[in-house]
């Protein structure tokens, strides 16, 4: 099949790349919503990861947490330097998610979509292609990691419980 260029949402073939893109949108807001609760178990203040000014993007996310963690827990977590892995891991996952729901679906053949990035990043190049494939894993990783977040914020919760009313 030939490539086509800003492919019509209707096109049948297009469908699996619409649907594992759907599949990856809400992966990722369970992950951030999983942050956001963590961030209220960390501070102890209910709606805290919500305000504007805990939005953090996922590059700076695993130092801006780090420093969160150091503020409120001068004796530290145990599970500081996991909670901080786990957020770098996410960050190239939220990039793709990122590129894929803000670039535009530039070039489409039956097995890929190229997307191409509105903006220009150093060393980057601004055409990305994906596969179906490529986007069911990205949120399939963006499930695990939000599982990894969800068992280290329990064991805090478990050792010191500072919020009365349970996220789930």
């Amino acid at each position: 099949m030939a490539s086509h260029y800003f492919p019509d949402a209707d096109e049948p073939a297009l469908q699996p790349f619409t649907k594992a893109f759907v599949r990856l949108m809400f992966a990722h807001a369970a992950f951030e919503h999983r942050v956001s609760d963590l961030m209220d178990t960390i501070t102890g203040v209910v709606g805290f990861g919500e305000q504007p000014k805990s939005r953090w993007s996922a590059d700076n996310r695993p130092k801006l947490m780090k420093r969160l963690i150091n503020e409120h827990h001068p004796e530290g977590l145990p599970e500081t330097a996991d909670i901080v892995a786990c957020l770098r891991r996410s960050i190239p996952f939220c990039r793709d998610r990122n590129l894929l729901a803000h670039g535009s679906w530039w070039e489409f053949n039956v097995d890929t979509i190229t997307v191409r990035s509105g903006v220009e990043w150093p060393e980057q190049d601004r055409h990305r292609t994906f596969t179906v494939a490529e986007i069911q894993d990205t949120a399939s990783l963006l499930d695990d990691l939000e599982v990894e977040l969800w068992k280290l914020q329990s064991a805090i919760e478990a050792r010191d419980p500072k919020i009365d009313c349970p996220h789930e």
